[in-house]
């Protein structure tokens, strides 16, 4: 499906499945494929999923102007809209969790609950040091999982790799724009929604201090950090992932009222 944003910018999107609205946000390059193709068989059962390809990437336009995370936020409300919803629970890995503080900042009642993914506040930080050397076809991904995960299960790793997209260079160079411009850790205590932070302990892309740091600033959220995992913590633990969520939102709508 797609819908066309307040600039014309054409998004597309995919909605399966019946229950309490889910929006899924990947993060940068990612797209639906890419980052949710293990999610969203296993979610549809229970939730109404509603996955998109964020500007930039996917089904979704890719202009060569300025993104930030509040244009994307805006986008993903143009997505829960053009689908039928007026709001829903969000999970968001990475660039696709900085979108979704913005939306819950701009947009409060969109926003029933967060799950943030291997994601941060924004603002300059120390840089990790380099991921270990990885040998073998694999090596290209050691900053995305974890080592022990890649030499224990390359076949995992083979199968999401297939399902990664690829997008134009300037449309990276965007996206990268968007993140590097993402600044909300002095607001994060007015993101009153329920949050659920979820982070690998081994992550050398968002390193975990920065999910603590998230804790820190939200004032309803709770931290798990997985362990072994990475920066791609959903799918290196995948099970885990998928429960937390299912149980999480179950949570939260029971409370509602």
């Amino acid at each position: 499906m797609i819908a066309a944003a307040a600039d014309g910018t054409r998004l597309h999107y995919i909605v399966e499945g019946t229950g309490p609205p889910l929006v899924l946000i990947g993060g940068r390059t990612s797209t639906i494929e890419g980052a949710w193709w293990r999610y969203i068989p296993a979610l549809s059962p229970r939730f109404k999923v509603i996955a998109l390809d964020n500007r930039g990437t996917g089904g979704s336009d890719k202009p060569d102007t300025p993104y930030g995370t509040a244009l994307m936020a805006d986008d993903a409300l143009t997505i829960l809209r053009d689908a039928g919803e007026t709001s829903a629970h969000w999970f968001g890995l990475s660039m696709g969790g900085m979108i979704l503080q913005q939306l819950a900042l701009t947009h409060p009642d969109a926003v029933r609950s967060l799950i943030l993914g291997a994601t941060h506040c924004g603002g300059e930080r120390p840089e990790t040091t380099n991921a270990p050397a990885t040998e073998g076809p694999l090596r290209r991904y050691a900053n995305l999982y974890d080592a022990r995960f890649i030499a224990d299960h390359p076949q995992w790793v083979r199968e999401d790799a297939m399902h990664f997209g690829k997008m134009p260079l300037h449309a990276i160079v965007r996206q990268d724009q968007a993140v590097k411009q993402h600044n909300l850790c002095a607001r994060l205590a007015e993101i009153r929604q329920p949050v659920l932070i979820i982070h690998g302990r081994q992550d050398r892309m968002v390193p975990v201090a920065r999910a603590e740091e998230l804790q820190r600033g939200l004032p309803h959220a709770r931290l798990y950090i997985l362990d072994p995992a990475g920066h791609q913590v959903h799918s290196e633990q995948f099970a885990t992932v998928l429960r937390l969520v299912e149980d999480f939102i179950g949570e939260v709508e029971r409370q509602r009222p």
